[in-house]
């Protein structure tokens, strides 16, 4: 991973997070298309990570997934799997991560949750921030991807939310106690127009260069 990017992952981790953030400075999203060896990956993270796995149409769904959390526990590293609490609870993981249309169809999924299990949501609208503002705080999710930040390679030409939009976000989610994480297009170029932001961690598929992220 680019070594500015990863300093900066990690000032905005203590200065926004704090010491006792839920969410770790870096957040690797596997990718069926984009990551095609996400064990790779993965060995190469830095202790201070995080994996969400997202391999959602994949055949071999839990078998990959036993072998990524299989790595991330020799880590140390937090795994949590994409939109399935059965696979979650089967593979052990440390939580759970929900596409964006959960809070605007299912609310009442985010009640269903085991509370031993970290959980994080994305996020592309400030309509989906306040509706995730007015759940009970017990059952908010502990970060929220807030998508996409720049311009992304996955969604060429498509509208990324704006900056000023992005700080609201990010705001918006510390006030509820939720920790504000960033995806899309975030590079070591970009990534310091961040720095004025409440966001407390970086997330992305690939780390060699850009961080970025198709959004769901």
């Amino acid at each position: 991973m680019d070594d500015t990017l990863l300093k900066q992952a990690r000032q905005l981790n203590l200065r926004n997070g704090g010491p006792n953030c839920p969410i770790p400075p870096i957040i690797l999203l596997t990718d069926d298309q984009r990551l095609p060896d996400p064990a790779l990956a993965i060995n190469s993270l830095p202790t201070d990570s995080m994996v969400i796995f997202r391999q959602y149409d994949h055949p071999h769904r839990a078998k990959i997934g036993a072998k990524l959390r299989s790595l991330c526990r020799a880590k140390a590293i937090p795994f949590l799997v994409a939109n399935d609490i059965s696979l979650a609870l089967t593979l052990d993981a440390d939580g759970i991560h929900l596409p964006e249309y959960r809070i605007l169809t299912t609310p009442h999924f985010y009640h269903q949750i085991p509370s031993t299990l970290l959980v994080t949501s994305a996020c592309h609208s400030l309509v989906t921030i306040r509706r995730l503002g007015i759940v009970p705080k017990q059952y908010r999710p502990d970060g929220v991807l807030i998508s996409p930040i720049f311009p992304t390679h996955s969604h060429p030409g498509s509208n990324h939310l704006s900056f000023n939009t992005v700080l609201t976000m990010a705001e918006l989610c510390k006030h509820n106690e939720m920790t504000p994480i960033g995806l899309g297009g975030i590079n070591k170029e970009n990534v310091g127009n961040l720095r004025s932001s409440s966001l407390a961690s970086l997330a992305g598929i690939g780390f060699s260069g850009a961080i970025t992220s198709p959004v769901r």
